[in-house]
């Protein structure tokens, strides 16, 4: 029994002594011992860290010198911090860049052996436009849609797909034609036209394809062809780059040329007195925005009253539209072999 009751009474002392530690804010015992072991731990954490970075520090620069190259530093002994430069690229002047940046080579046309099969015909002029006139009161827009209905019926005739701009006495924007054109997915686009030049004795044909020009006589007859063309001053950036970086060119050079010799040898053995004024380059805006090799055929003089009374007969007229129709299939032939040589 006396041991018991000094049991208690140790247990009942420390309960108090608890209670008067917590009311004096230090918490009971068995806390504050536990605290006072984080801290040490804590202090024991901040005195090992220190140690061990001198220790490891000691390892590597005792390192014996065998194994010493398999350590590789971060920087090179030989090379100093200070004298390190951002790397600087040698690019070359201005005159060098053509080594670089090279313009895009023309490719030959028989790497891809594409067929013709799609013509548009597209009459000058109509409507409220006549275009030239004669001193017979031949219009121009009746003697070139009267051409291309006869040379429509000459390429449906060989098996072609024809599309026309205008099939009636309308007048159609040049900028709608080529929506036409372009609409169609047609492989060929020819333009007919008749020319009126100041020197009424002249008398000849020529044929045109896409491109600029310094000849002011072409200048100015390109200026009439564009009137009511239907583009806007929005428009002048983008046909400045179809006129100068066409890549159809070489196929519309290579149209223009089998048009103009065929529409020549034909024409000239009924019309003796007729030139061949062959052909040329000019910035046509109905050519500007079609996307297939394009043509303007200037097929008789209205200014020279001879070919205007030529013009006025169907059997002239359809001279012309049998030379137009030998021009376009001999190019049409030219790519259709080729299709038949690569399959």
């Amino acid at each position: 029994m006396g041991r018991l009751h000094r049991v208690k009474r140790r247990l009942l002392s420390k309960a108090v002594a608890d209670n008067v530690a917590t009311m004096r804010g230090m918490g009971p015992w068995s806390l504050r011992s536990r605290r006072r072991t984080d801290v040490w731990l804590k202090r024991g954490l901040l005195l090992l860290l220190p140690a061990t970075v001198l220790a490891s520090s000691f390892v590597v620069t005792n390192v014996p010198a065998t194994q010493k190259r398999d350590v590789l530093p971060l920087v090179p002994d030989s090379v100093h911090v200070a004298s390190l430069t951002p790397l600087r690229m040698a690019w070359p002047s201005t005159t060098d860049y053509t080594d670089i940046l090279t313009a895009p080579k023309a490719m030959d046309p028989a790497v891809l052996p594409l067929g013709i099969h799609h013509i548009v015909l597209d009459a000058g002029h109509g409507g409220s436009d006549p275009g030239t006139s004669a001193t017979s009161h031949v219009k121009e827009k009746e003697v070139t849609l009267d051409i291309e209905r006869r040379l429509k019926a000459l390429l449906e005739t060989a098996s072609f797909h024809v599309s026309t701009t205008r099939e009636s006495d309308l007048m159609v924007p040049l900028k709608e034609r080529a929506r036409i054109a372009n609409a169609a997915g047609a492989d060929v686009f020819v333009s007919i036209h008749v020319n009126s030049i100041h020197s009424a004795r002249n008398r000849g044909v020529e044929t045109y394809y896409l491109g600029p020009t310094d000849d002011p006589v072409l200048t100015k007859l390109a200026a009439a062809e564009n009137q009511r063309s239907g583009y806007s001053l929005g428009d002048y950036r983008k046909l400045i780059e179809g006129i100068y970086a066409d890549a159809r060119q070489g196929e519309s050079h290579r149209l223009a040329q089998l048009v103009q010799a065929q529409m020549f040898s034909s024409l000239k053995a009924v019309n003796p007195q007729l030139e061949d004024w062959g052909v040329r380059r000019a910035p046509f805006l109905v050519l500007v925005a079609t996307e297939m090799p394009a043509i303007l055929a200037e097929v008789s003089c209205l200014s020279n009253d001879e070919e205007a009374l030529l013009l006025e007969t169907p059997k002239y007229r359809q001279k012309i539209a049998e030379s137009l129709f030998l021009g376009i299939r001999a190019y049409a032939d030219s790519h259709n072999l080729s299709k038949e040589k690569g399959t």
